[in-house]
């Protein structure tokens, strides 16, 4: 920067020769001016940054896409020039030479320890040092592959220079008086995992769904580039998707190739989520039409998987059974599934499988003898849902009390497989942002999760995403920070504190968070709170339970049953709904009265305070349907009572009206397409509308409203489901 003094010693020698003959003050003021006006241009002009690195480095992919990334970003940020190698630059940024790089190429599978074997990638480890030479700023990098170099220049600027990447199409690009670095510093990042990234459920009708699918969506394949884009800047290198069986295959292929060609030239490991005969949800089976022979399917096997490797996949995850919690033939299936190991070892691929979260004792991943010793090749991704702890005491979902029997299979596969952990952040089907609802544990229950993996050495982790808005970005940018460990405690609303760094906010969302803890997930009232599935509603011996649902049935509430439980309901639900709404209104409101610094941050807020806030309005909304259910019966039960449920149903409404200048309001900020997020609209999946769909009219709560009014309690009543189309029994 240019030395104060050039600026102001022309106006002090001027100041001189005024005082002498009185005329100070004129030239006092002007001096001062242009004191200020050097101040400015001291503040203005930044120095110029150089990334220095070596002929190797600027032609690799990797690096040269993440050095010419970083050198936009900083130049936006600085207002100054960024090059690379010019030594005359006031700030140095120095990457290491490439002597001793390695480079993720293909699936290499070497064995572990306990000779288990697993696909190698490269170490991203890295460290940072600065030092002052010759009145120039050095950050020197050590790390050991094109990976970490690529990973450490965006954790630079996200963790220690202000940038904040947490949206794929958002990003906080901060503005600088000065360089934050000092001297004599020094900074590193771990990874938590040797590898980490997201599954898009495109199953459902996400944000990416149709770009993924559709070679003909416009602007897809861009789109598709900028989510790579947020997962080589978050330190992310595993990507996959479903694939599914309404694509166009031959022209597809191709259009495929252009997104894993590019993952690759960033470092990112691509898979495909594909099944061997599932007819569920439009998944695409290498086998079709059930023909009888061995022959024949492993011929439909064979051709379907040398089709797709054309674009160049690096993992096939593999459904193996007809449906998510059926088995199958086992003896079949363990003849098929050789073809595809034997296959996939002459293509340089992995196979990876999920255990589903099936009911305890329903997982099917024990094998023995040779079929254990050929199933080692496959590795497998022990998977849980919604907003729940792997270890929790209380998760009550798909029939069971916890998770725990899921970290139990994880402990016995551990040492036989390559394993990795398979959470949500998202559980779209009726439980968070369809409703919707911004449900704050999943920030602790992911956290949680990633520490107690990392303590047990699981080598990989897979988020299963399903949609960002309604602040569910925010859940999946800080899973993707914590698949790092940058040397200071984690703590669940960490992403959240380096956007706003407000501690008073902090403060508050920690309180909401907790609160949120307390009763929806301690108390329970997540039963209360989350819409009905189809398998809610249908006759008993169909039913079956997937999120957490009431002791009783709607239907017997309104119809059947005694004082008693309408009492428990009273206890269990109606009262602690109330409870949990004043209390978290009063605690939101005070965040009302702080102040935020940027435009991005109070927009940011507002997101977020909006999907608090309508989590709050949902419970008073289901307040008042119980509240109906309750003294509709008890009238019912007891002739001299005089209490019109009526009333309780005109609160519902009304706190569905306030919710719904919510949603129009979020409408207008949504970051992609509202007409592909919200309408209906024929697509690639089973579901024939995007995935916010049912939020753009509050479809649950109206429907919630309507059963009480007509007193219809089943499946089909208002259903926006297609059941056929979705269990694949119909097209």
């Amino acid at each position: 920067m240019p030395p104060h003094s050039v600026q102001y010693r022309p106006c002090m020698q001027g100041l001189y020769r005024h005082i002498a003959s009185h005329h100070w003050m004129p030239i006092l003021c002007y001096c001062l001016f242009l004191f200020l006006m050097g101040m400015a241009t001291n503040l203005s002009a930044q120095e110029s940054i150089s990334i220095n690195a070596d002929q190797k480095l600027l032609d690799e992919s990797i690096t040269q896409l993440a050095i010419q990334d970083v050198q936009n970003l900083l130049a936006n940020a600085c207002q100054c020039t960024v090059n690379t190698n010019d030594t005359k630059a006031g700030i140095q940024i120095n990457l290491p030479s490439t002597a001793t790089q390695d480079k993720f190429d293909k699936i290499i599978h070497q064995k572990d320890a306990n000779g288990v074997p697993h696909f190698y990638y490269p170490s991203s480890n890295f460290k940072w040092e600065s030092q002052t030479k010759n009145e120039q700023v050095h950050l020197n990098l050590n790390t050991t592959s094109y990976a970490g170099t690529a990973a450490a220049l965006y954790a630079l600027l996200q963790e220690q220079l202000g940038f904040r990447f947490y949206h794929p199409r958002k990003t906080i690009v901060p503005t600088w008086t000065e360089f934050p670095i000092s001297d004599n510093w020094t900074w590193e990042g771990k990874e938590r995992f040797l590898k980490r990234g997201f599954h898009l459920h495109t199953m459902h009708p996400i944000e990416l769904t149709e770009a993924l699918l559709d070679h003909n969506f416009p602007n897809g394949i861009e789109m598709v580039h900028e989510y790579i884009d947020w997962l080589a800047r978050n330190g992310q290198n595993y990507f996959e998707f479903n694939l599914l069986n309404s694509v166009d295959l031959k022209k597809w292929v191709p259009y495929s190739k252009q997104m894993v060609d590019y993952a690759h030239q960033r470092g990112i490991i691509m898979g495909l989520d594909i099944s061997l005969h599932m007819i569920q949800q439009k998944a695409f089976m290498l086998y079709q039409n059930a023909p009888a022979s061995f022959k024949s399917k492993r011929k439909q096997i064979l051709a379907n998987l040398n089709a797709l490797q054309e674009a160049n996949w690096d993992v096939y995850n593999i459904e193996l059974s007809s449906t998510e919690y059926t088995s199958g033939n086992l003896k079949r299936r363990e003849k098929l599934k050789k073809v595809i190991l034997d296959w996939a070892a002459e293509n340089q691929v992995k196979i990876m499988g999920r255990a589903h979260v099936v009911k305890k004792g329903e997982a099917v991943l024990n094998y023995s003898g040779a079929s254990q010793a050929q199933d080692a090749e496959r590795g497998v991704m022990i998977h849980t849902v919604m907003f729940y702890e792997i270890a929790e005491e209380k998760a009550p979902v798909y029939g069971n009390a916890n998770l725990r029997h899921m970290l139990d299979l994880m402990d016995k596969e551990q040492p036989q497989r390559e394993t990795w952990y398979f959470p949500e952040s998202a559980y779209w089907v009726t439980f968070d942002n369809s409703v919707p609802m911004f449900l704050l544990p999943y920030l602790s229950a992911r956290l949680n999760d990633i520490l107690l993996m990392e303590q047990k050495g699981i080598t990989g982790h897979l988020t299963f995403s399903s949609g960002w808005e309604w602040g569910y970005w925010l859940i999946d940018w800080s899973i993707a920070r914590w698949s790092w460990d940058y040397g200071t405690p984690a703590h669940a609303l960490d992403s959240f504190d380096l956007i706003f760094e407000n501690k008073d906010l902090l403060k508050g969302v920690n309180d909401l968070l907790n609160l949120q803890t307390t009763y929806l997930k301690d108390q329970e009232l997540m039963r209360y709170m989350v819409a009905q599935s189809v398998l809610d509603e249908v006759p008993k011996m169909f039913s079956r339970e997937f999120h957490p649902r009431p002791r009783w049935t709607y239907k017997d509430l309104f119809r059947k049953v005694d004082a008693l439980v309408l009492d428990s309901l009273k206890t269990e639900g109606i009262l602690p709904l109330q409870k949990f709404s004043t209390e978290g209104n009063t605690l939101l409101q005070k965040t009302n009265v702080l102040n935020l610094k940027t435009k991005e941050e109070k927009a940011i807020w507002e997101e977020l305070k909006d999907g608090i806030a309508i989590t709050h309005l949902r419970a008073q909304h289901r307040h008042a349907c119980l509240s109906a259910i309750y003294h509709k019966r008890m009238a019912e039960l007891d002739k001299i009572l005089k209490i019109d449920h009526q009333d309780d149903l005109k609160k519902a409404a009304q706190y569905r009206a306030d919710a719904l200048q919510i949603v129009r309001k979020r409408e207008a900020e949504y970051a992609y397409d509202k007409t592909i997020l919200t309408t209906q609209r024929p697509g690639h999946t089973s579901y024939h509308f995007g995935y916010l769909f049912p939020v753009t009219d509050l479809h649950f709560w109206e429907r919630e409203e309507a059963q009480i009014k007509e007193n219809r309690w089943g499946f089909g009543f208002k259903s926006i489901w297609n059941i056929r189309r979705i269990m694949g029994i119909s097209k």
